[in-house]
């Protein structure tokens, strides 16, 4: 079964200011590893969403580690998993919110 995906406005603007921070401060090709690496979680979450581990921040939202420093946060809803937000996980997790 195929999932839908989908991305909220609150990971759009997460995305945005991650690319924002890697043109700034990295290589062009660090852009396009963290790009690469995203669009492979997003094709995995699209075929079998619940093999990432739910999350213990609150009920019904599972966690997809990116890289080391970014988490992406989604629920299921359905056929359609929603991409809630993207944090840095070097964050206080207590600044999550849903």
């Amino acid at each position: 079964m195929e999932y839908e995906v989908t991305i909220s406005d609150r990971a759009k603007k997460s995305l945005d200011d991650i690319f924002e921070y890697l043109d700034a401060n990295w290589p062009k090709s660090v852009r396009s590893d963290f790009k690469a690496k995203l669009n492979k979680e997003v094709n995995y979450l699209r075929y079998n969403p619940y093999m990432y581990q739910a999350s213990n921040i609150k009920k019904g939202v599972r966690r997809c580690f990116i890289t080391e420093h970014n988490a992406l946060y989604y629920q299921i809803n359905g056929n359609e998993v929603e991409i809630i937000t993207i944090q840095d996980t070097r964050r206080n997790p207590e600044s999550l919110k849903f």
